[in-house]
Order: structure tokens, then C-alpha cells, then sequence
């Protein structure tokens, strides 16, 4: 092959690599499906948190996701086989063409659902990596496989609370922990009785039971008791209806003695003082997290679960005054304070703000409107200028033509002012007429002195005659000049008007 046919073919082939290349960014990347479980409701606050934490999470990430979100609603329903039977039939038929990448459950119910059913669910997915948060079943972490199932465990740390109270009262020996009856709340209360050795001198009163009618009648009466709350999400009325957190929470309080601490950041409610809490947003957060590094890898290797729960000391500042409780400096300086007071500015930040963009968009058009007006009386008063500028320039060319150039044909010419009753005569004039300083007066009828006493009569019909027109007068007279010479002169006549006035009265005098 010729080398010039070669470098040809070479630089094609390197252009279509440059466009291959450079074409390849504009590929949108396939979004990652995600099947989502929670086992509560969507507006239960502690899987609304952990839903938000995730989403937020994984939107870090150049990554597209498509989300498809199921609730089990198990706060209200109990997961009888019965129920996980028919929510299988309904998932089956409403997720039968559907093939996700990853599974994201929140807390126990969903993830044992998830565990006996999804390749039931999803039979065409092989080894389908499976994220969870907010489980309370540590034993789960040797029954799940590791390369399938990681995720965020939640523990509800019972030392940093006991702590807080010793520092809240050091005298008090009772310590009250409330629940709900649920599973969660029996995996909790494990965990509590696990750490129960570390805390001999204070006694733990466990307090559980569906209807939150029988758990206050079975709280203290006395003044000062401190109040665990660990799940409290499925407490019922008197008449089986599911209440909302907030709900449970005004029952409680209906108990004036109680100081109500929590273990959880869904619970942080109108009389709860706060607590070291579980964190839903944290939770779904670090799920999050571990989704991107198992995107990152392409596996789940290296993705390894959080045995530690993401806890952080949350309080609710009015409430810590209400209880007369005080924190020490080491726990306030990292602590999430609630419902803080804040001063005027803070409170009225947005509002503020919104004024603040208004004045000076307002201050903006003001200027804008002022510079338009100034520009404009600018411009006028420019044509005005220009307007004057013109006529002096005119004046001053029939000043130059009339005073330079007529007297070389002996002419001489005069102007009357109309409006002032002044008389100028030109020095050509003067000289003609031999009319000297001495002589000279302003007197707007000195011309007529010299004018002939036999044209007296005509010269000043014509001048009477010459301020009523719009149109030159030529007329011949005498003149006697100061030496009694008389002069026959050609006088041309002719007035400006100002106005629709006549102004000023002209006169050219050519002298034979």
C-alpha cells in the first residue's frame, strides 16, 4: 500500500476513535433497579427517616436509580403466614416482568420476608445483592450469607442513657423501660438484659404490652421516674385501632412524673426529652453507602456489614428545661438539639431573606428607572443645546456674511428689536451716514432722523407695513447723512418672527 494511502487510512481511523470517545459520555448509563421492602408504613417516622437517608445516599452517586417501594405496614398488621402468603401472591403478580439489580429492605419483618421469599419473588435473578437497615436481630449476622446480604444493624445503646440519667439524677435506682409487645421490642429488651450485669445498683423494670391503656396503669405514680422508650410503634387503644407514635407519646405523658427518654429519633415527640438515640437517616444513609462501594467494586467482597449502629445524642431543648435536667459540656457539644430558641434573625431567616431580595431588586429598578429619566431630561436638554448651538452658528453666518462681505458694494444693514426696543447699526452704516460716538444714540427711531424729510411718510409706512409681513420689502428713499449729503438708498426690509410675533425687524441698505 502506498504510504500516502496509509497515513489516509490512519487518520480516518484515529477520527473515528476521537468520535467513538468523545460520543461516549453522551451514552446515558442504565439506571440501577431497586427493589425497596420497608416493614412498616410510609409514614412511620422511623422508615420515613431511614427511606429519606437512603435516597439522599445513593443520590451522591453519578449513578442513576429507579426505585420501586413496598410497604408491609406490620405496625398495623400482624406478618401471620397467612398475610406472607397473600403479600407474596400480590408481589409475584405485580413484579412478574421485572428483574432488579439489588434489594434495599428496613428493619426485622421485611428482612425475614425477604430471606425466605425473594427467589421465590425473583427466580430469573441469580445472586441478587440484597442491602438492609435498622435491624435489631444481631443474630441475623449468622444466619444471613455475607455475599448476598449487608447492611446497617441497629442497636439501641442502653449505657450512654443510663449514663445520662445517673447525671440527670444520681439518686435514681428504677429505671422504667416501655414497649410495644412487638418483636423489635423483644429483640431490644435482649440486648438490654445483656448489659444488665454492668449496672447492679439500678433496678430495670421491663414494661411491654400491646394496649398502652395496661402499659400506664403499670408505670410509677411517684415523682421523677425515668422513662426508656424502645419501640413504641404498635401500641393499640382500648379499641384495637393502631395509634400514631405522637399519640402514644400524649398518653404517656398524661403521667406528669414521667421524664420520657428515648432510644430512637422517630420517637423525638412533644414530651420527650431526647436520649442517645438511633438515627433512621443515618441508617438508611450508611446503607446507602455501602451500595456505591459494592457499585464501585462490582461486588460485595469487600462490602462488609455495621455491626455498630450509628447512634448520636439528640435532645429536644424545651423539653430539658420543662424536666430541669442539664447536660454536661462533653455531651453538648456534639449533641442534635430540637426546637432550640432562636433569636430574631434565625426565626425570621426566610422572611428576611425574601425582604432583603426584594429591596434590592426593588433598589435595582429604582436605579434603573432613575438612570432611564436622567438619560432622557439628558437627551433633551442635549437637543435643546444642540437646538441654540444652531441658531447661533446661523446668527453668527449672517453676522459674518452681512458685516464682511456687504460693505465691499457700499452696504450697510440694521436690526430692531421688537420685544426690546433696541437699534444696531452696522459700522458700514455708520460710516456712510458719518455718524460718529458722539452722535450715535440707541434710540429705536434714531434711523429715522436721517431719513429725507419728503420720505419721511414712506419709511415708515413701510417699516409699519414690513412687521405685519412674513416676506422681504424693497423700497427706494433719501438719506441726508450728519454732513447734509442726501443718498439714494435701495432698502430691503424683512422680520423674524418669534412665536407667530414678529421679533426683529432687518434692514439692508444699498447705497448708489
Amino acid at each position: 500500500m502506498p504510504i500516502s494511502r496509509q497515513v489516509i487510512t490512519l487518520t480516518f481511523l484515529k477520527n473515528i476513535l476521537l468520535i467513538l470517545l468523545l460520543s461516549l459520555p453522551l451514552v446515558a448509563s442504565p439506571k440501577v433497579k431497586v427493589f425497596t421492602l420497608h416493614s412498616y408504613s410510609q409514614e412511620y417516622p422511623w422508615t420515613k427517616n431511614q427511606h429519606v437517608g437512603f435516597v439522599e445516599g445513593i443520590s451522591k452517586s453519578n449513578q442513576k436509580f429507579e426505585l420501586y417501594t413496598e410497604y408491609l405496614d406490620t405496625k398495623r398488621l400482624e406478618l401471620t403466614s397467612e398475610y406472607e402468603k397473600n403479600y407474596l401472591n400480590y408481589l409475584q403478580l405485580k413484579y412478574k416482568n421485572s428483574e432488579p439489580d439489588m434489594i434495599y429492605v428496613t428493619d426485622d419483618n421485611a428482612l425475614t420476608f425477604i430471606h425466605k421469599y425473594y427467589r421465590e419473588l425473583f427466580p430469573n435473578v441469580n445472586a441478587i445483592p440484597i442491602f438492609f437497615s435498622g435491624i435489631n436481630n444481631l443474630a441475623m449476622q449468622n444466619i444471613l450469607p455475607s455475599e448476598q446480604f449487608v447492611g446497617v444493624y441497629e442497636t439501641k445503646e442502653i449505657k450512654p442513657n443510663l449514663e445520662l440519667i445517673k447525671q440527670f439524677s444520681p439518686q435514681t435506682r428504677d429505671i422504667y423501660f416501655v414497649g410495644d409487645d412487638s418483636s423489635t421490642y423483644f429483640n431490644i429488651q435482649k440486648e438490654i438484659q445483656l448489659q444488665k450485669e454492668s449496672f447492679k445498683n439500678l433496678t430495670f423494670h421491663f414494661i411491654s404490652d400491646e394496649k398502652i391503656s395496661k402499659v400506664k396503669t403499670m408505670l410509677s405514680k411517684e415523682s421523677k421516674n425515668f422513662v426508656l422508650l424502645t419501640t413504641i410503634g404498635n401500641f393499640k387503644d382500648d379499641n384495637n385501632n393502631t395509634l400514631l407514635v405522637q399519640e402514644s407519646i400524649e398518653k404517656l405523658k398524661e403521667n406528669q412524673n414521667l421524664i420520657i427518654l428515648s432510644m430512637e429519633d422517630a420517637y423525638m415527640f412533644h414530651g420527650v426529652v431526647g436520649g442517645f438515640v438511633t438515627s433512621g437517616n443515618k441508617q438508611g444513609e450508611e446503607a446507602a453507602n455501602l451500595v456505591l462501594k459494592y457499585l464501585q467494586e462490582k461486588s460485595l467482597h469487600n462490602v462488609k456489614s455495621l455491626l455498630k449502629s450509628p447512634n448520636v445524642y439528640m435532645f429536644n431543648s424545651k423539653e430539658l428545661i420543662n424536666a430541669r435536667v442539664i447536660l454536661s459540656e462533653y455531651i453538648a457539644r456534639d449533641a442534635i438539639f430540637l426546637g432550640k430558641n432562636q433569636d430574631f434573625i434565625e426565626k425570621n431567616q426566610s422572611l428576611l431573606l425574601n425582604i432583603l431580595t426584594i429591596a434590592f431588586v426593588l433598589s435595582i429598578f429604582g436605579a434603573i428607572t432613575i438612570f432611564a429619566l436622567q438619560r432622557k431630561r439628558c437627551a433633551k436638554q442635549s437637543a435643546k443645546l444642540h437646538l441654540l448651538e444652531n441658531i447661533r452658528v446661523e446668527l453668527h453666518s449672517k453676522e459674518h456674511f452681512i458685516t464682511h462681505l456687504l460693505p465691499l458694494n457700499r452696504v450697510g444693514y440694521w436690526k430692531y428689536n421688537l420685544l426690546t426696543n433696541e437699534l444696531f447699526l452696522s459700522q458700514e452704516l455708520l460710516n456712510i451716514l458719518e455718524i460718529t460716538d458722539n452722535t450715535y444714540k440707541e434710540d429705536s427711531k434714531f434711523l429715522s432722523y436721517f431719513v429725507h424729510l419728503e420720505d419721511k411718510q414712506l419709511f415708515e409706512e413701510k417699516m409699519n407695513f414690513a412687521k405685519e409681513s412674513q416676506t422681504t420689502l424693497q423700497f427706494n428713499h433719501r438719506i441726508v447723512s450728519c454732513n447734509k449729503y442726501i443718498l439714494h438708498v435701495t432698502h430691503h426690509i424683512y422680520t423674524e418672527f418669534s412665536n407667530h410675533k414678529p421679533s426683529l425687524l432687518i434692514g439692508i441698505m444699498k447705497f448708489d
